[in-house]
């Protein structure tokens, strides 16, 4: 599965690229499938940084999930590779400056493993809306800043 989505923030590309990347940083707002995260790697957030997330994959399936962050371009690309028990990953973020504003692009590759190929079509159009709103949370909270 490949999903590839942006939007426009009103805000400097510095300020999105350090709320990605110091996402374990955050407190996890209300209704979040992300039950946890912490990183695992002392010191700032680069390339070989670890995390590991708990999320709610679906009303009675959780998971952990551990990332890597395998390429960090200061204010200007963010790269993660996950893996579960259950699928493997890689999503990454790019900030360009327009006209004062950031476009933050979204592309993220999944493949579920094992017997959870069958339910790819149900994981696929859960997490293309999850995405989606994803994005306009982080446009939220930047642009109240």
């Amino acid at each position: 599965m490949i999903f590839e989505y942006e939007i426009l923030i009103r805000c400097e590309p510095a300020s999105a690229f350090a709320f990605l990347r110091d996402k374990h940083a955050l407190p996890q707002r209300e209704g979040s499938p992300v039950l946890s995260l912490e990183k695992l790697t002392p010191g700032p957030v680069g390339v070989g940084t670890h995390f590991r997330e708990v999320v709610q994959m679906l009303p009675c399936f959780r998971g952990e999930i551990l990332s890597k962050v395998t390429r960090c371009d200061q204010s200007a690309h963010l790269e993660e590779s996950f893996q579960a028990p259950y699928m493997r990953g890689y999503v990454a973020y790019t900030f360009r400056a327009e006209d004062g504003q950031t476009r933050l692009v979204q592309f993220e590759r999944l493949q579920l493993l094992g017997w959870l190929q069958v339910f790819s079509w149900v994981v696929a159009s859960t997490l293309k809306s999850r995405l989606q709103s994803r994005l306009w949370d982080i446009k939220m909270v930047l642009e109240s800043r």
